[in-house]
């Protein structure tokens, strides 16, 4: 036994009226954990009431202190309403004691047993609370760091001064790693810490707590509420149509797209779930506009270049990346770095650069850096260089940063990471699963994510219609190759038709869409009866029409997914 067990040991029980470390007295119990023993206390320095959890000595091991004061600094980096703040680690003559915010209130375990009672939850109650739990998650994650036991029991629903609903704050984070490695020695306890009743079907193989797997147990948190009963270890709520589990219809009120948010958190794949910073819950049917942006997935130009790049050019700060090439697809992702403030561009073997896109010209163009942007001049090329919202050629293009240009057949855009980094692999992950040209997902994610659409569809017993775009003009009577003309016109309505599907539908999370052909693209919609599906998409295709260039004309065709048929079916023209 060491000297300070047996300090520990030697001490009599904590109780009210009991003074620690000469500073907090003690009031009350406020419940056990699995690191120790929380009680509420006074601190007699700021004359504050503070939440006090004294870590057991018999559950330390050595080099333990020097990990939970690592926890304590992560955990004091994230200020944010709905996360409880930490505010000091001290030794005492108990063991370990963290000082805490006093939430008072009760957990939303609690709550929920209470909300039972009462007949459940109002869709309003449940936004607000689950409002609040997402964004304490992705203040977390924000931080780049993981909670690694989230739950209703480490949330707390606190009352205002009126008896009314407060807020709900996530209790408990920042020690998730050490917690795990102590419930780790315990027998019979889940092997990286935790509470199985909540873990992701991959964390409960393999063990390891991630972003992902908080999103999971997010994800049953709010389904807990929708269903007032704790979920078993390994249960999966997708496995059934909801509607045969919840006991309280709560999402009678709530919108498809709130909805699809609790299924999209709970999908066995751990890249097929939302991140927290994307969850909304609110009624858009109350609003007249969206106030928020959805969260389309984008590629990242890496941080904006630092002032002092606008008075001297710095070598490689910049980079161009390749995101698509019609003759050379192994060259999208390519990063080439901007390491002289002028320099040429071309498929001959004297240019600064060499592309392999053939239609590139032998010498294409100049990039000349001048205060902290690029001018691309265009030096007679036989295909020209484009910029998007026009379909005219250029002769100079003022080129920002995370701004695009066309060269030929070849887009190339201005980032800021270089070769190798993490934003370079996360460029390339983006356009391993989309069209660099459109944004939109290439066919086979496409097809994987249409599959995801037809779940949900079926789950919620919702209809989903498949709306199927082209573009056409004269050359489609000759070539199936589109011109410059119609990718820069394909680039451009697809992206306004989302805008606008977006838009009409009052989406919360962007809608599924991807490119299916040469000049073809797919979006799904979950909700709208058919007959209103379709007067959306003429809807689109009028305002389309007019952005886009003479003799170029955008179809729309609708098709219906039948439960329990194959959606992937549906993506093309019959």
């Amino acid at each position: 036994m060491t000297e300070s067990s047996r300090s520990a040991s030697s001490q009599p029980p904590i109780s009210q009226g009991t003074i620690i470390n000469d500073r907090y007295e003690i009031r009350q119990s406020l419940g056990k954990g699995g690191m120790g023993e929380v009680f509420l206390a006074h601190d007699r320095a700021t004359q504050q009431p503070v939440a006090l959890k004294i870590v057991r000595e018999e559950s330390r091991m050595p080099g333990d202190d020097e990990a939970l004061r690592q926890e304590l600094l992560h955990a004091r980096s994230v200020s944010h309403p709905n996360v409880c703040r930490v505010h000091d680690l001290a030794p005492s003559q108990y063991g370990p004691i963290l000082v805490m915010e006093h939430i008072t209130g009760q957990t939303l375990h609690t709550h929920i047993r209470r909300k039972k009672a009462q007949g459940g939850y109002t869709s309003d109650e449940f936004r607000r609370i689950a409002s609040d739990v997402c964004a304490g998650v992705a203040a977390i994650h924000a931080g780049g760091l993981v909670h690694g036991d989230l739950k209703p029991g480490n949330v707390m629903v606190t009352t205002d001064p009126d008896g009314g609903f407060g807020k709900a704050v996530v209790l408990d984070f920042g020690f998730a790693k050490e917690r795990a490695r102590v419930s780790g020695r315990r027998p019979g306890a889940p092997p990286d810490g935790g509470t199985p009743n909540y873990m992701a079907p991959e964390r409960i193989r393999s063990g390891g707590a991630s972003m992902e797997d908080d999103v999971y147990a997010l994800g049953l948190t709010l389904w807990e509420m929708w269903t007032c009963r704790v979920p078993e270890p390994g249960y999966k709520p997708r496995a059934k149509p909801m509607r045969q589990q919840i006991m309280f219809d709560v999402p009678a009120g709530l919108s498809v797209d709130e909805i699809k948010q609790i299924f999209r958190c709970l999908a066995d794949d751990p890249q097929g779930r939302l991140v927290a910073r994307h969850l909304r819950f609110f009624n858009p049917a109350t609003l007249t506009t969206n106030p928020v942006q959805l969260p389309r997935e984008r590629l990242d130009p890496g941080p904006p270049p630092g002032r002092n790049t606008t008075s001297q050019f710095h070598a490689g700060e910049q980079s161009l990346l390749a995101t698509f090439a019609t003759n050379a697809p192994e060259f999208v992702g390519e990063l080439i770095a901007l390491d002289k403030p002028e320099l040429t561009v071309g498929r001959r073997s004297d240019n600064d650069y060499v592309m392999p896109e053939a239609t590139v010209s032998g010498q294409h163009a100049k990039f000349k850096w001048s205060q902290g942007s690029w001018i691309v001049e265009d030096m007679g090329s036989t295909n020209g260089t484009y910029v998007d919202h026009t379909y005219e050629r250029r002769k100079s293009v003022n080129l920002m940063h995370g701004g695009e240009v066309q060269l030929g057949e070849l887009r190339l855009k201005l980032v800021t990471f270089a070769k190798d980094s993490a934003g370079h692999k996360r460029a390339r992950a983006y356009l391993g699963k989309r069209d660099g040209l459109s944004g939109l997902l290439t066919r086979e994610q496409l097809l994987r994510a249409l599959d995801e659409e037809a779940a949900f569809a079926d789950w919620v017993d919702a209809p989903l219609s498949i709306a199927r775009y082209e573009l056409r003009g004269p050359n489609r009577l000759v070539s199936d190759r589109p011109t410059i003309l119609e990718m820069l016109a394909f680039r451009r309505a697809a992206t306004r038709v989302l805008e606008l599907t977006d838009m009409l539908l009052l989406s919360l999370i962007a809608v599924t869409a991807g490119r299916t052909g040469p000049l073809r693209f797919a979006v799904a919609m979950v909700g709208p009866a058919q007959q209103e599906a379709r007067n959306l998409v003429e809807q689109v295709v009028g305002q389309v029409q007019g952005m886009l260039p003479d003799g170029l004309d955008l179809v729309a065709s609708i098709a219906r997914h039948e439960p329990g048929s194959s959606v992937r079916s549906l993506v093309d023209p019959t």
